[in-house]
Order: C-alpha cells, then structure tokens, then sequence
C-alpha cells in the first residue's frame, strides 16, 4: 500500500530569498560589537528584520490558507501544521540551553566557579521556562522575552497570532479582510504613539503579520502590471532606511515598505532583483532561515566562550553592565566571518536533521489523522 502524496504549499522563491537574507541580517545584528567597525546602521537597526518575517509571514499564510480553513477540524490542522513547523526547532534549542544554565548551576553551587557572571537560573528561571515551553515568553508585560534561546520571543507571538487568523477566517470569514485592516491599523497606531501597555511585540506581529495578509488579498484581486524597476526601488528604500534611521520613532515604516517590496515583486513581470533573488545561494538561504533564525544565539554563545576561554581574548564591561570582548579590527573580522561560516552550517544541520523531518512528520500527521 503506497502513502498519498501530501499537499504541498507553493513556494514563491523571491520571498524565500529575502527571508534568508533578513535572517542573515539578524544574525550580525546579534554579533557583539567587538570593534567600532561594526556599528553600522544597517546592521543596528536591522532588528526591525523581525517585523518584515511578520509581513512575509502573514502575506504567505493568506495566501495558502485564506480560503481552505472552513471547520473547526481544518482551523485545528492549520493550528497544528503551524505548531510542527515552529515547536521542534524551538524545543530542541530551549534544551541545550535548559542544559547550559544546569551546567553554570553545577559549576557554581557543586565546583565552586568563581567567574560565571550570571547567576544560573537567575534571568532564564523556572517562571521563564515555563514560559518558554508554552511559547508566552513574548505575550504581555509580564513575559521573559529574552531568556534562554531568546530569538524564540517572535515565534511566541506569532504562534498566538496565526491562532487569531484562523479563527477570524473561520467564524468571520465574509468580514475577514475588514478585521484583518482593522487589527493591523489599531496595532500601528498603537506602536506608532507607543501606547502599548506592554503589548509592544505582540502588536509588531499583528501589525506586520496582517498588513501581508491585506498585501495578498490585494495581490488575489489586482490586474495591474508595475514596472520591473518597483522592487528595485523598494528594495533600497529599506536598506536605506535601515542605514540612516537614528531613532525608533518611525519603525512601522518598515511594514508598508515590507509590503510594497512584495506587492512590487508579485505585479512586476521580472526585473533585477527577481533574477537576484533566485540566485541558488539565496534560495539556499531561505530554506534554512528558520533554523539560522532559530540557532544563531548558541553559535553565539560558543564563539564567545572559544574567544574568552580558550583565545583568553580581553573583555571590557558597557554601560549596561554587560561584559564584551574587545577586539583588534582584523580579529573582530576575523570572528564575524567565523560566527556567520558556523550559523550557516549549524542551521543546515539543524534543518536536514531537526526542522525538514520533523515537519514532514507533522504534516503527515495531520493529513492522514486529522481528517
């Protein structure tokens, strides 16, 4: 008896491309700053990357998904495709440093460690894991954003997000596209009179995450050709953007230039950048986005300590108390092309034999039980 062959979802290359170069981008925003050299505007300011994931997120979840979520058996399918995609990657990384705080914990009370600086369990604590492991880490003012794996906060909010999609699209579907319009122009003018109430990154996804989904059904609907020189122009918008920006006062920008880089990309009929993006290097990329997204933070963590343990290379302490090393230019180079060689090949490791089978899993899964 042969397996059916399971729905696949249509890949939009282009877009996968610029998902593996925001992460890229994610990646260096990360890298401590072991030189002056490294404070460049595009890379500071590229933590507003996060936001763009949430307008590709939300323009290709539409896509696929605004029309197939008809029962409560397809909203729990999609709920649950979303979960096998997201949860395997986060939980394996949420255990090696669930493993790294025992170890600081064993080195500290059992060995007698004199320099550990952080106390174990004392930012990343049960209350966090706990967190962590439910994906609330990022929802409300009372979460831990930032402990243990701490680029998993944006999956926390979008897990919760892609939840209020579905259910909008099955109990308000004839209205869907008002409600889409009408939570992503609340959460932008939430965001842009910084009234959030402690709500800021959850309202960073809704506002990005349906302002694509308003992108997509604008796409299903229009019958326009643009000029193929539109991506182009929007493509350095945003690096721009990025480079000069001074303050966080103007960041929902990012959003409508995010959207108009996509509409541009979806109604022109080829140009440059569609012939750059399709670069095999880049597509590479945006296969394994997640899974660099997802490990970046220990590949952090281990050149750190290679530099600091072994290299015993020198550490001067910022004004925020954290301690970082302090580099020559040619060893900051050095380190940065190091850092972003091993992410790439940690993140292929962790999408052959985490991510790409766990997910096939899953899907198998939910189109052979859940019916």
């Amino acid at each position: 008896m042969t397996t059916p062959a399971l729905p696949t979802q249509p890949k939009i290359e282009e877009l996968e491309s610029i998902r593996g170069l925001a992460a890229l981008l994610i990646v260096f925003v990360h890298i401590p700053k072991w030189n002056p050299i490294l404070e460049i505007g595009i890379i500071s300011n590229g933590y507003l990357m996060v936001d763009l994931f949430f307008v590709l997120s939300g323009f290709v979840m539409f896509s696929v998904y605004s029309k197939k979520i008809k029962s409560k058996t397809d909203l729990f399918r999609f709920q649950f495709l979303r979960f096998g995609r997201l949860y395997p990657v986060h939980i394996v990384f949420l255990l090696i440093f669930l493993g790294i705080e025992i170890s600081k914990y064993i080195a500290v009370a059992k060995l007698g460690t004199p320099d550990i600086r952080s106390v174990p369990f004392g930012e990343n604590s049960v209350t966090a894991l706990m967190q962590q492991v439910f994906l609330l880490q990022a929802i409300g003012p009372t979460g831990n954003i930032l402990t243990f794996n701490f680029p998993a906060w944006s999956i926390s909010v979008e897990f919760y997000t892609y939840l209020l999609f579905g259910l909008t699209i099955l109990l308000l579907g004839k209205i869907k596209n008002a409600v889409f319009g009408l939570l992503a122009l609340v959460a932008v003018l939430l965001l842009a009179t910084k009234t959030t109430f402690g709500f800021e990154v959850l309202l960073r996804c809704i506002a990005g995450f349906f302002i694509g989904c308003l992108s997509a059904g604008f796409i299903d609907r229009a019958r326009i050709n643009i000029s193929t020189y539109m991506p182009l122009l929007f493509a350095f918008a945003i690096i721009a953007f990025l480079q000069i920006k001074t303050t966080n006062d103007f960041d929902v920008a990012i959003f409508f230039l995010t959207a108009g880089l996509i509409l541009s990309l979806m109604l022109s009929g080829g140009g440059i950048l569609k012939q750059i993006l399709n670069n095999k290097i880049l597509t590479w990329l945006g296969l394994i986005s997640y899974s660099m997204y997802m490990s970046h933070a220990l590949v952090l963590w281990i050149t750190k300590n290679i530099f600091k343990r072994l290299l015993d290379m020198p550490e001067t302490q910022r004004a925020d108390g954290k301690w970082v090393l302090s580099l020559p230019v040619p060893e900051a180079i050095a380190g940065t092309i190091f850092t972003v060689l091993l992410v790439l090949a940690v993140s292929q490791i962790t999408y052959s034999f985490i991510e790409k089978p766990l997910r096939e899993k899953s899907r198998r899964f939910a189109f052979s039980k859940l019916m």
